[in-house]
């Protein structure tokens, strides 16, 4: 790997450890993740955890993600999943923590969308898990995962652009449609 392309390895590293941090407090969460893959490559993942001081028998947690049960629905689907823990154990696609049984931090209640950039391209996904108040993610808390998600397919497209043109590749500008939760202020 050269040293171009560990500077921008580095730089999603940030930008995700960072995305997990913002998330929580977004949606007013105990934990926080994101999975990263590379061309839908479940084998090549990048996981990032955020966890409250709740969890910090779980600090030095790590798992692999398989793509498998739910991470792999939200990311087949390109679409949000948003369920209380009730719903979570029950739904078809749950498959407790596998192989992490017993050492996995317990998930009370799951809000996951996909990190979709452009045409359509799933980066990954964010989740979060067991909100602070013990109630249930809704609605708005779904909203601004997702905007936050958006946000991060935009910067994770720029940085695949600058990959593909620093290998003497091209890389086109795709137009987006305008993301109605976003605001944008015009210079007078």
């Amino acid at each position: 790997m050269t040293d171009a392309q560990t500077e921008l390895e580095t730089r999603v590293d940030h930008l995700l450890k960072a995305t997990c941090e913002v998330a929580r407090g977004l949606v007013n969460a105990h934990q926080a993740a994101a999975t990263t893959l590379r061309n839908g490559d479940w084998t090549h993942a990048r996981k990032y955890f955020s966890l409250s001081e709740r969890y910090e028998p779980w600090k030095g947690f790590t798992m692999p993600a398989r793509g498998v049960g739910l991470h792999a629905l939200v990311v087949a689907e390109n679409e949000s999943l948003r369920l209380s823990e009730g719903e979570l154990e029950s739904h078809p696609g749950w498959r407790g923590y596998g192989e992490s049984a017993g050492k996995h931090p317990p998930l009370r209640g799951l809000l996951a969308v996909p990190i979709v950039g452009e045409d359509g391209l799933n980066y990954g996904l964010l989740q979060a898990s067991d909100r602070a108040d013990g109630g249930d993610f809704d609605a708005d808390d779904e909203r601004r995962l997702q905007c936050l998600a958006t946000a991060v397919a935009i910067a994770l497209d720029a940085l695949r652009k600058v990959r593909a043109l620093r290998a003497g590749e091209e890389a086109p500008a795709v137009p987006m449609e305008a993301q109605p939760d976003f605001v944008v202020i015009e210079p007078e």
